[in-house]
């Protein structure tokens, strides 16, 4: 027992003192929550700029075990902590949740609540094209290359990518990316330590990047939109010729205007928004 508390005290040492990297400038003692909120005021922050950096129209979807009943107490924390950093959303409060589930202990469960709740997104509800979908979660802080999910080895982030893609509606323009919260490595002693990161500076570049704002740090430029790939590549192609516009502007008005309603579910909160992009976020 002497040995196994050794490990442990040996391991959390080692998360203290990790460098980051990436413009991060310290190490994971930075992130340290706060003992009454359970939240760190850093990556609420961040997670605040994604959401804005969505657009007005982003629907926010909380997956983590917050959403279950039992944890309503830190689920207020969380909204009442991002209100704070969303004056333009105050107060703030997630869109939806994931389907209620045994998705608790492993990232098979939560990869299969995902893929259950964008199975049910109906196209007349959230428009079939211009969509992007964020997902931002550590899958129980585990390696990509063990997931499993519904008989299929994902074995990475490309393969988990292509499950939930395979479990949307059908549509010709969307993009989709997970961002795997999650670092590993091996202490000095040769112990392996795998951590449920957060959105370290690193993972939120990679995020923002896929909504199209870019890296301050690294200079990564914004990603194209799903629409303004597909015009860019028929433009390179010499097959048309017309201005591109941003996945972001309004929705025409009239009888061709998708319905912004969402579909009636026990676990998703009632709104009323057209839906260009939508934002998978996990805390």
């Amino acid at each position: 027992e002497s040995g196994q508390q050794h490990d442990r005290v040996d391991r959390l040492m080692s998360v203290i003192g990790r460098e980051i990297g990436h413009g991060e400038n310290g190490s994971y003692a930075k992130f340290v929550s706060d003992a009454t909120s359970d939240l760190s005021d850093i990556f609420i922050s961040r997670l605040a700029s994604l959401i804005s950096m969505a657009g007005k129209r982003c629907l926010t979807v909380l997956t983590s075990t917050w959403r279950h009943r039992d944890q309503r107490h830190r689920l207020k924390r969380l909204e009442d902590a991002l209100s704070k950093h969303l004056p333009e959303h105050a107060p703030f409060a997630f869109g939806a949740f994931t389907p209620p589930g045994d998705d608790s202990s492993h990232p098979r469960g939560r990869l299969r609540a995902i893929g259950d709740f964008l199975a049910g997104l109906s196209s007349k509800c959230y428009p079939p094209t211009g969509m992007r979908i964020l997902v931002l979660d550590d899958f129980f802080a585990t390696a990509a290359s063990t997931w499993l999910v519904d008989d299929l080895d994902a074995g990475s982030i490309e393969g988990a990518e292509e499950y939930l893609r395979s479990r949307l509606p059908q549509s010709k323009d969307f993009a989709l990316k997970i961002v795997h919260t999650y670092d590993s490595w091996l202490t000095p002693n040769g112990l392996s330590v795998e951590v449920g990161a957060g959105l370290t500076m690193e993972h939120y570049c990679h995020a923002a990047e896929f909504l199209g704002g870019g890296c301050s740090f690294c200079g990564r430029p914004p990603a194209a939109a799903p629409k303004e790939r597909a015009v860019a590549k028929a433009v390179k192609n010499k097959k048309v010729s017309f201005a591109m516009k941003s996945c972001d502007e309004k929705a025409p008005s009239g009888k061709g205007k998708a319905k912004a309603t969402a579909k009636s579910r026990p676990w998703e909160r009632s709104r009323s928004r057209s839906l260009p992009w939508v934002a998978k976020m996990d805390n």
